[in-house]
């Protein structure tokens, strides 16, 4: 039952988080802003707890730390985007520092994708082409949505808009942690029967919500739609994509039993 609560917790949020911000009305950019930082922390506070429940040196414990990474340099980049004054050279250090965290991200969600592999549990045959063939279609669906945005911001980057690169790194990372979506899946899925699907499970919530903000939020960029409905509506899969991280991450804490941590894959050789 308190799997089920934290699955449905992070859609109370959205909802919460959608009427607030109608109810602002024009002044909805200020609710976004702040779901936008607490969202980051949210995910941030997720990884940890998950990679506490491991002991030093554990694969998972390494992961889930990698994972987290990325949003300490978001963060940071938030952090910089307040700093006024700095020339061009600020936006090369942006875009670095989201480079990084994208890269965090990518590196963390590859390692929760393999961990069923690491375990030694990967299955062969029809399973292993099954698996090859959801990455190809996630990748295709990945490239779909944040390909033209990334197109668009070389545009912009090429004309003398020293702030694309920070948009540039951000697609990029994008498209490459959202690809991963089927191998998280497919762990989710090989884990199905256990305490172990949860974690996984959520997991894969999230990165489907970041899919959809990511083709929702492109489409109201793009007719620049100002607040309304269908921004709120797209801010709220936010909302929920850094809310099912953060249940991701308790739920592997409840799911690990302390002390008994062989049940969980081992560090790779």
């Amino acid at each position: 039952m308190k799997f089920r609560v934290l699955a449905t917790l992070p859609l109370l949020l959205a909802v919460i988080f959608a009427a607030t911000s109608l109810a602002l009305g024009d002044r909805m950019p200020v609710a976004i802003g702040t779901a936008s930082e607490v969202g980051k922390v949210f995910s941030l506070a997720g990884a940890i707890i998950a990679a506490l429940a491991f002991e030093r040196g554990d694969y998972l414990r390494k992961a889930w730390l990698r994972y987290g990474a990325c949003y300490v340099f978001l963060l940071a980049n938030d952090a910089l985007a307040l700093v006024n004054g700095a020339g061009n050279g600020l936006f090369v250090a942006r875009g670095l520092v989201v480079t990084v965290g994208n890269a965090c991200a990518v590196w963390g969600t590859w390692m929760l994708a393999r961990a069923w592999t690491v375990a030694g549990l990967e299955e062969e045959g029809d399973e292993r082409r099954r698996k090859r063939t959801m990455f190809v279609g996630a990748a295709l669906l990945s490239l779909a949505i944040t390909g033209w945005p990334l197109f668009a911001d070389v545009r912009l980057l090429l004309g003398g808009d020293p702030i694309a690169v920070v948009s540039i790194a951000s697609d990029l990372g994008d498209i490459l942690t959202l690809a991963l979506i089927a191998p998280v899946m497919h762990t989710a899925l090989a884990m199905r029967g256990g305490l172990l699907l949860w974690p996984w499970g959520l997991l894969t919530l999230s990165n489907c919500a970041w899919i959809a903000y990511d083709a929702s939020s492109g489409a109201t960029d793009h007719w620049q739609l100002g607040p309304g409905v269908l921004l709120a509506a797209s801010e709220s899969l936010r909302v929920l994509a850094n809310g099912w991280v953060l249940a991701a991450g308790i739920a592997q804490r409840l799911a690990v039993n302390p002390g008994k941590h062989s049940s969980q894959p081992p560090p790779p050789p």
